[in-house]
C-alpha cells in the first residue's frame, strides 16, 4: 500500500498559521507600543501639569510671603494704656442723641437752650425763657430740671443736676430770664 502524502498542502497550512500568528504578534505588539506611548504621553502631561501648578504656587507663596514681610514691618505696639483707654471709649461713650432728646422733651414752652458743653464729666447747659405774667419763671426751671433729674434717658448717665444761676433780664420787648445748670456724668 501506497500512500500519498501532500507535502506542499501540509507546508501551506503550516506557513499560513505561521502567518497568522506573525500578525497577531505584531497586531499584540503595536498595542502594546500604542499603549506604552500613550501612557508616556499621559505622564509627560501630567508632569508637565504639575509642573505648572507647583509654579503658580510658588509664586503665589512668593507674593504672600512679601505680603507677610511687609505686614510685619507694620506692627504696632500696642501698650496697656492704648488698650484701657479704647475700653473706656467704648463702655463709657455717651449717647447724645437721646439725652438731647429727654432734654427738648421736658424743655417748656417759651424757654431756649443757647449753648451746652462737656468736659470732664460736667455737662454745662445755658439757655433762657420768657418771663409769664404770674412770675414763675423759678418755678418753671425748677420743675423742668426735677423732670430731667427723673427721666431715665437722661438720669442714667447725669444722676446729678443743679441750677447754677438765673438772670432776669428786662427787653423792650419782653423781659427774659437766662438760665445756667450743670449735670454731672456718673460714668
Amino acid at each position: 500500500m501506497k500512500y500519498t502524502i501532500n507535502l506542499v498542502r501540509t507546508i501551506r497550512i503550516e506557513e499560513r498559521k505561521a502567518e497568522v500568528q506573525r500578525v497577531r504578534v505584531l497586531v499584540l505588539l503595536g498595542v502594546c507600543v500604542g499603549l506604552l506611548v500613550l501612557s508616556v504621553f499621559y505622564a509627560t502631561l501630567q508632569v508637565l501639569t504639575m509642573e505648572a501648578t507647583l509654579r503658580e504656587e510658588k509664586d503665589k507663596l512668593a507674593r504672600i510671603e512679601a505680603e507677610y514681610k511687609r505686614y510685619k514691618e507694620t506692627t504696632m505696639i500696642v501698650n496697656k494704656a492704648d488698650v484701657e483707654l479704647l475700653n473706656r471709649l467704648q463702655s463709657q461713650r455717651i449717647f447724645w442723641t437721646k439725652k438731647l432728646a429727654a432734654m427738648a422733651l421736658h424743655l417748656p414752652e417759651n424757654y431756649w437752650i443757647t449753648d451746652f458743653s462737656f468736659s470732664q464729666s460736667t455737662f454745662n447747659v445755658k439757655g433762657y425763657g420768657y418771663i409769664t405774667p404770674d412770675q414763675r419763671q423759678l418755678v418753671t426751671i425748677d420743675d423742668y430740671l426735677n423732670l430731667l433729674r427723673e427721666d431715665s434717658t437722661f438720669s442714667d448717665v447725669f444722676s446729678q443736676v443743679f441750677l447754677n444761676s438765673t438772670e432776669r433780664t428786662d427787653e423792650k420787648v419782653r423781659e427774659r430770664v437766662s438760665f445756667d445748670y450743670s449735670a454731672i456724668s456718673n460714668r
